[in-house]
């Protein structure tokens, strides 16, 4: 299974790198992933969850009972 971000279901692509004579190989562009803790008020407890960076600003700024009744919980 491919690691994504269930928040804003980023996902690691793949593309190329380009030398300086144009000649192309295949790489992997990876998402930045960090386990966070999270505490929830309404249940009075942390969850930790593999999230990307983004994510996290995400949650920021909407708010983790938001994400939590809509992607965490089902």
């Amino acid at each position: 299974m491919s690691k994504y971000c269930i928040i804003n279901n980023k996902k690691n692509i793949i593309g190329n790198n380009i030398s300086k004579s144009k000649k192309k190989t295949k790489r992997k562009f990876l998402v930045n992933f960090k386990k966070k803790k999270i505490y929830i008020k309404f249940l009075n407890k942390y969850i930790k969850i593999n999230i990307s960076c983004s994510g996290i600003k995400t949650i920021n700024k909407k708010g983790i009972n938001f994400f939590y009744k809509k992607y965490i919980y089902n």
